[in-house]
């Protein structure tokens, strides 16, 4: 037998994993896996056991429906599985708060002077336009 969690190889019948601590369950009798398919179009509505059965023209209409730009997903899960399905999408919003929460790394300055922004050229003009007024004043010749 192997752990479900950690797949660690288990000897004889230990009521726990001994790497994981996974409680192990061995009075499990069967399980049945069952799907329905509900289908409303219009007027018509119809309740079937599988896609399969659903008559051609309605799946073809079901299909085209269901891959187009405003299909969406249906997911359905009995308790495990929506604990797990919450789980994971506390995972997934606990690392979408984490990313937002981050501060946002900076962009390097672009090299060279003509990739620089309109105030780096502002600054330099007026710079020069200062030093030009400084030198007339005090009658530096270049």
């Amino acid at each position: 037998m192997t752990c479900p969690r950690c797949q660690v190889s288990l000897d004889g019948s230990p009521d726990a994993c001994p790497e994981c601590g996974l409680r192990l369950r061995r009075n499990v009798s069967g399980v049945m896996k069952t799907s329905a398919v509900l289908i409303a179009s219009g007027s018509e509505s119809g309740f079937y056991r599988s896609v399969q059965e659903v008559p051609e023209p309605l799946r073809t209409r079901l299909e085209q429906t269901t891959t187009g730009e405003n299909a969406g997903t249906i997911l359905i899960a009995d308790r495990a599985g929506k604990q797990r399905l919450t789980e994971a999408y506390a995972r997934r919003e606990a690392t979408a708060k984490a990313a937002l929460a981050a501060p946002t790394p900076e962009i390097p300055a672009a090299d060279g002077i003509l990739r620089a922004p309109w105030l780096k050229w502002a600054a330099l003009f007026l710079v020069l336009a200062l030093t030009a007024i400084m030198a007339a004043i005090f009658g530096v010749r270049w």
